[in-house]
């Protein structure tokens, strides 16, 4: 997998290197927020699947945690209208429309 450097942006291969190699900066630790945010996500759906609506709107809030991103509110609004929850179900819109706007 590839992630931009976040200070010069260079896409940098994080099985590769742990340091960007234009700028320095150590990126390995992204590399290991991005794959925790990833298997949230995972988690997240297998809980939808399992009709395990709670779980599936926590796992989604870990996600939102490490990585604001349109699945993670995906995830987390379809727990909570399956769990019939109004308050987390305009949280998640909320959230979905700041990620639309650009302002997450």
């Amino acid at each position: 997998m590839e992630v931009p450097c976040p200070y010069c942006r260079h896409m940098v291969p994080l099985r590769q290197h742990e340091h960007c190699p234009r700028c320095g900066c150590e990126i390995a630790m992204l590399g290991h927020i991005l794959q925790a945010a990833h298997d949230s996500l995972q988690l997240g759906l297998l809980a939808l699947y399992e009709a395990r609506y709670t779980d599936a709107c926590d796992l989604a809030e870990e996600a939102w945690g490490l990585k604001r991103c349109r699945e993670a509110t995906a995830i987390g609004l379809m727990g909570a209208a399956a769990s019939h929850d109004p308050i987390d179900i305009a949280r998640w819109l909320r959230r979905r429309r700041r990620l639309r706007e650009g302002a997450a």
